[in-house]
């Protein structure tokens, strides 16, 4: 799921059906100044409901203000204070898992979307990070939050595959 802002969009001038993905459920658009971080920490209670999603992981971006809602809210939370490097760490296991079709995202146009706007960057040593395709009009973060979620993603026991792939589809991208 996501967050959108009104104002945001209404000047941005994405190409995406925005609007259709709403009244699908897949994100949600919010006439506000700013995403109240209560909305996202509001969704990842209703979550907890259906998933029993216990740890919280997500980048240095706007964590400070998050911190205390989740922590206050029972959730477990860890940052990843330097996403570019966890992103050459979990590059095998990305590559791999699309090589071989492990991943759906189901019918989930948002997160397709999400990641074919992702341009994977070869560094001189070899290291790959995702990065925007276009830094204005490509969003990824639904990609990143998918990157974030593999961080962890061995501590997830009783892997039931169908069980695993509903929590994945219900992870804020």
């Amino acid at each position: 799921h996501s967050f959108a802002r009104k104002g945001y969009l209404d000047i941005a001038n994405l190409k995406p059906p925005i609007k259709e993905w709403e009244k699908q459920g897949l994100l949600t658009i919010v006439d506000e100044p700013t995403i109240d971080p209560r909305h996202v920490v509001n969704w990842f209670v209703e979550m907890r409901e259906n998933y029993g999603i216990q740890k919280v992981i997500g980048d240095n971006f706007r964590m400070d203000l998050m911190r205390p809602l989740f922590e206050a809210e029972g959730f477990e939370l860890e940052i990843i204070r330097n996403p570019r490097a966890a992103h050459s760490l979990l590059a095998p296991r990305i590559e791999t898992l699309f090589a071989n079709h492990r991943i759906v995202f189901g019918d989930n146009p948002l997160m397709r979307w999400y990641t074919n706007n992702v341009a994977v960057k070869i560094k001189p040593d070899g290291n790959k990070e995702y990065l925007k395709k276009d830094e204005h009009r490509r969003k990824t973060d639904g990609f990143q939050a998918f990157v974030h979620a593999l961080w962890r993603a061995d501590e997830i026991e009783d892997l039931d595959v169908d069980e695993v792939l509903n929590m994945l589809n219900a992870i804020t991208f």
